[in-house]
């Protein structure tokens, strides 16, 4: 409950935020976003007291990456958001079915699934958490690889993999 507590919670702060100001548009003063954006993830996280809490997919990229829990939930939101709205709806499924908590980490309709269309999407959101866009090639692997041990068909694999590619 914990987990999936802080995983939503997590998904809200980077979804709260107006589409625009999430990815620097429009913005009038020199305030950066990305501070904003990791204020408000980091804030969420010290008033849900739960940051040691996170999805197996999470706590899987956080020990093998130099990244924070939030930057994993957001940079594996992001990438997963991307997916889930390119495959087909077998392989939607599939998806779901392997990844704990995949709505929370993707912000459901309303969230990061409905911003993110494209890998340069993917590569606005990286950016915004403070991480290189280049970060999506290890980020892919360590997802593809947790997708393989859940079980995931070759033809789910070989989508992702074609997705995620820079």
């Amino acid at each position: 409950m914990n987990r999936r507590l802080c995983t939503a919670a997590i998904c809200f702060s980077l979804c709260s935020a107006p589409s625009y100001a999430f990815f620097g548009f429009g913005s009038k003063s020199d305030d950066d976003p990305a501070t904003d954006l990791s204020s408000m993830v980091t804030n969420t996280l010290t008033q849900t007291n739960s940051a040691s809490e996170e999805s197996p997919l999470t706590s899987l990229l956080t020990s093998q990456l130099p990244i924070s829990n939030e930057q994993a939930a957001g940079g594996a939101g992001a990438l997963l958001a991307l997916a889930n709205s390119s495959l087909g709806s077998d392989d939607k499924s599939e998806l779901s079915s392997l990844i704990p908590g995949m709505s929370a980490l993707t912000g459901g309709t309303s969230g990061l699934m409905s911003m993110v269309g494209n890998i340069d999407a993917v590569k606005n959101v990286f950016s915004t958490l403070g991480l290189d866009p280049g970060m999506i090639a290890q980020f892919a692997p360590v997802i593809i690889d947790y997708l393989a041990k859940q079980g995931a068909t070759s033809g789910l694999l070989e989508s992702v993999t074609g997705l995620w590619a820079e």
